[in-house]
C-alpha cells in the first residue's frame, strides 16, 4: 500500500489522510468557513456577473530550493463566472506539505487584497496566479489583474522576502487601458542556476480594428531577486496567429525553454522554443505537435447534459535538475472527442523531442488538467482529474489521480497510476462562461523523496463549496 498524506487549506487549515492505491478509502476532513477576504469586498453581482462565494480554485505551488520542506501556494479566492476572482490567497507549509498556514498578509493583486491606486493592485479582479521561490528563499508571485469587463488588463508581481509570509506592494510589468490589447496568463520562474534572476512570461493579444489579431510572447526579467523588472516582446507571430499559456523553464547549461499553446484561425499546436542567450533571441519551435482543438473547447460531459467542464489547460515543462533532460506534458484530444494526457521527453536540452505518448490510465471518458514535476533522481510525476466513476446525469463524480515513472517514460506501460482523492461532484464547482471550472492548472512539486500536489475539490458543503487540498505521495 502506498500512503498519501493530505492537507486541506482554505480559510481554515486542518489535517486529513488518504491512501493512494485504492486499497483503502480516502479519509478527508472537510473544512468549512467563510472567505479569507474582507467581508463585503468586491463588486456587486448583476449584468450577467455571478459570484461563487467561498470558492477557492486554480492553485499553484513552489518549493524553496534552500529548504525543501518549505512550500508556498497561491490560489484564487471567490471566483466569478466570468473574468477572475475577488482576490488571491497565499499559504505556507514548513513541513513538506503536511500542514499549512495562511500567510500573514496577501499580495495586493486586487482591491479585495488591499490594492490601491497609489500602492498598485487597484483592480476589480485577479486571476491566473503563479508562484516561484528564488535561491535566496524569496517568494515571487504573479497575477493577471484586470477590470471587471476586461478592458483594463495588467501583469503584476509581488515579492516576499520571508518566503511567503509577508508580501511587498506589487510591481506592474505591463498594463493596458486600451481594450485593443489584452494581457493573459502569466507564469513566473526563478532561475535555480543563476541566483537573483527571475523570469515572467505571458501573451498579449492585439485585436485590431479590422478584425485581425496577433498574440505575441512578452517576457519580463529581474536580476535583483524579483525587486525590479524590465519588460519586452520577445517572440512575435504573423497576423491572425499567436500563443497562450507560456511557461519558461531554465536549464543547467543556461538554455531557456518556453512551452506554449499556439493557434491560428484554423490550426493549433503544442510548441516549445529555445533561447541560448538569456532570452534575447528564440529559435523556431523544437517541439511542434498539432492539436485538434483550440483553447476553450469544452471537455465532453460524460452524461451529455450540456453542463460541460471548462478546458483551458496548457503545456507545462519540468526539467530534471542539473541535467539535459526535460519533460513536457499537455492535454491532447482523441478522435472520439475525449481529452487525455500527452507526454514527450528531450534528452538534449530541448533541441529534439521524443514522439508524444498518452500516459493517463483513464479507462473511459476524459482525463483533464495535467500537471508535472520531476525529482532530482529523475522520477517524473503527473497528476490529473478524470470522470471514470461517473454514474449519474445529476452529478459528475470526479477523481484526482497521479502517475509516476522512473525509467523508459516514453513507453506508456512504464507509468504507474495511484488514486489521490475523490470522487467529488464537479457539477458544484464554479460555473464560468467556458464551463465548470475545476481549474486551468494545479500545483505539483518534488520535495526530493516525495511529490506534493495542490489541487481543488468540491466539498459537498453549499456554504463552502470548493476547497484547496494538498496531497503528498511517493513513487
Amino acid at each position: 500500500m502506498v500512503a498519501v498524506a493530505a492537507t486541506v487549506f482554505a480559510c481554515t487549515f486542518s489535517a486529513q489522510s488518504a491512501f493512494a492505491d485504492g486499497s483503502d478509502p480516502a479519509s478527508v476532513v472537510p473544512v468549512s468557513g467563510t472567505s479569507a477576504l474582507p467581508a463585503g469586498c468586491g463588486m456587486p453581482e448583476g449584468d450577467g456577473y455571478v459570484l461563487n462565494p467561498n470558492t477557492e480554485v486554480q492553485p499553484m505551488v513552489a518549493r524553496d530550493p534552500k529548504r525543501p520542506g518549505h512550500l508556498v501556494a497561491v490560489y484564487q479566492q471567490d471566483r466569478w463566472n466570468r473574468y477572475g476572482s475577488n482576490g488571491a490567497v497565499t499559504a505556507v507549509s514548513d513541513d513538506y506539505g503536511a500542514t499549512w498556514h495562511p500567510s500573514a498578509d496577501q499580495p495586493a493583486f486586487s482591491r479585495c487584497n488591499g490594492g490601491t491606486a497609489a500602492g498598485g493592485g487597484d483592480y476589480d479582479v485577479t486571476t491566473d496566479h503563479w508562484v516561484t521561490v528564488t535561491p535566496s528563499g524569496a517568494a515571487v508571485a504573479a497575477s493577471f489583474s484586470l477590470s471587471r469587463t476586461g478592458e483594463v488588463t495588467a501583469m503584476l508581481v509581488s515579492r516576499s522576502g520571508d518566503g511567503g509570509e509577508h508580501w511587498d506592494a506589487p510591481v506592474t510589468l505591463q498594463r493596458d487601458d486600451d481594450p485593443e490589447f489584452f494581457n493573459d496568463r502569466p507564469s513566473i520562474t526563478a532561475d535555480p542556476y543563476h541566483p537573483g534572476v527571475v523570469y515572467a512570461v505571458w501573451d498579449r493579444v492585439d485585436t485590431q480594428a479590422n478584425g485581425d489579431w496577433v498574440q505575441p510572447v512578452y517576457l519580463a526579467k529581474s536580476t535583483d531577486d524579483g525587486r525590479t523588472w524590465t519588460t519586452k516582446k520577445v517572440y512575435d507571430f504573423p497576423t491572425d496567429s499567436g500563443v497562450i499559456g507560456t511557461v519558461l523553464e531554465p536549464l543547467a547549461d543556461g538554455t531557456l525553454l518556453i512551452g506554449m499553446h499556439q493557434e491560428t484561425n484554423t490550426t493549433a499546436a503544442t510548441q516549445v522554443i529555445r533561447s541560448t542567450d538569456g532570452g534575447a533571441t528564440w529559435s523556431a519551435p523544437t517541439l511542434n505537435v498539432a492539436a485538434p482543438f483550440t483553447v476553450g473547447t469544452k471537455i465532453p460531459d460524460p452524461d451529455d447534459s450540456g453542463d460541460a467542464v471548462r478546458n483551458a489547460t496548457l503545456p507545462l515543462l519540468a526539467a530534471r535538475p542539473n541535467s539535459k533532460v526535460v519533460n513536457a506534458v499537455w492535454q491532447s484530444q482523441s478522435a472520439d472527442g475525449t481529452f487525455h494526457v500527452a507526454y514527450a521527453r528531450s534528452t538534449d536540452d530541448g533541441k529534439t523531442w521524443s514522439g508524444p505518448v498518452r500516459v493517463d490510465k483513464t479507462p473511459t471518458g476524459s482525463a483533464a488538467v495535467p500537471a508535472i514535476a520531476v525529482s532530482p533522481g529523475g522520477t517524473v510525476a503527473i497528476t490529473y482529474y478524470d470522470f471514470r466513476n461517473n454514474t449519474s446525469a445529476a452529478t459528475l463524480p470526479t477523481d484526482f489521480w497521479a502517475v509516476t515513472c522512473g525509467n523508459d517514460c516514453t513507453k506508456p506501460a512504464s507509468w504507474r497510476e495511484r488514486h489521490i482523492e475523490g470522487p467529488f461532484d464537479a457539477r458544484t464547482v464554479p460555473l464560468t462562461s467556458s464551463g465548470r471550472m475545476i481549474g486551468d492548472y494545479t500545483g505539483l512539486v518534488s520535495t526530493g523523496s516525495a511529490f506534493v500536489a495542490v489541487y481543488g475539490v468540491a466539498t459537498g458543503n453549499t456554504a463552502d463549496p470548493v476547497d484547496i487540498h494538498s496531497a503528498t505521495f511517493y513513487n
